[in-house]
């Protein structure tokens, strides 16, 4: 990808993250999915929405216990929706313990950081580093 549509990329992202960081934690998917509890709140039932997608009741049930197990896909997923006049809104963040910003994604991945970093190092050897590198932290799973 061209660097400079790269940044602007970047850019967009890191302006997005603070408002998806808190809906993720606002919208936290229900123990037996969302089709289903959408489908129980509204007192819809499986044949009803079975029939509005045209398939039969049991491969509606089928799409539940998909979902539910988090292996239902996005194309599936919004079908169901659709049929109860919902819609699927999804989205990708950085997890927690790795980056707090998209920007800092990108650093923790740039092959030239590992470089940086050992350099940095065997200059404050020296007592000669720059001390501009800002810190990156570890997965939890490797410290």
């Amino acid at each position: 990808m061209n660097e400079g549509i790269r940044d602007i990329v970047l850019k967009g992202l890191d302006q997005q993250v603070g408002v998806l960081k808190s809906a993720r934690a606002a919208a936290r998917r229900p123990v037996r999915g969302w089709l289903r509890a959408v489908r129980e709140s509204t007192g819809a039932t499986q044949a009803s929405l079975a029939a509005k997608m045209a398939m039969t009741r049991q491969s509606y049930a089928q799409l539940e216990t998909a979902e539910a197990r988090g292996a239902i896909s996005l194309k599936s997923l919004q079908r169901a929706a659709e049929a109860m006049e919902c819609e699927v809104v999804y989205f990708v963040v950085p997890r927690a313990e790795v980056a707090e910003t998209f920007a800092d994604l990108v650093t923790r991945h740039d092959p030239a950081r590992a470089h940086l970093a050992a350099t940095e190092h065997s200059m404050a050897l020296e007592g000669q580093a720059v001390g501009d590198l800002k810190p990156v932290p570890l997965p939890t799973s490797q410290q």
